[in-house]
């Protein structure tokens, strides 16, 4: 296995649980519950940043690894992806915006708005796993 391969299956890996934390978060923590607690939103942000870093970060190393257009921005990258039929372009538009959302969460430069914050921890889930599973295919 080479080592480009490797780092991208321990990302795939850490995708993977970080995914099943925010199941845990969502399962826990009600939307009321989570504007009450600063602790629960701090966490959440941090979950819900690191998730889509790693997203980020796994489809650049796809795209270094083949060689594809190299994105501009952070959202390019799940067009690139969808382009070169590694998902669908349905999959690249749920994923489109999360870049953005990323830069907001990691570094707080904006206020956030914590009813986007909890759309995006129970809408986000099935878009993240779909992701997963399709980078999972990649792997293989």
């Amino acid at each position: 296995m080479t080592t480009a391969k490797y780092t991208l299956k321990t990302h795939q890996n850490i995708l993977k649980e970080n995914i099943k934390k925010l199941e845990r978060y969502k399962k826990r923590f009600s939307k009321k519950a989570f504007l009450d607690d600063e602790l629960v939103i701090d966490a959440i942000c941090k979950a819900l940043g690191e998730t889509i870093e790693i997203m980020l970060t796994t489809g650049n190393m796809i795209i270094a690894q083949k060689g594809f257009k190299k994105p501009e921005k952070n959202d390019d990258i799940f067009d690139i992806l969808a382009n070169e039929k590694i998902y669908s372009k349905n999959l690249a538009n749920k994923l489109w915006g999360l870049g953005g959302f990323r830069n907001i969460l990691v570094h707080n430069y904006i206020t956030i708005d914590l009813n986007l914050v909890y759309n995006h921890l129970e809408k986000g889930i099935p878009i993240f796993k779909e992701y997963a599973k399709h980078i999972a295919k990649f792997l293989v």
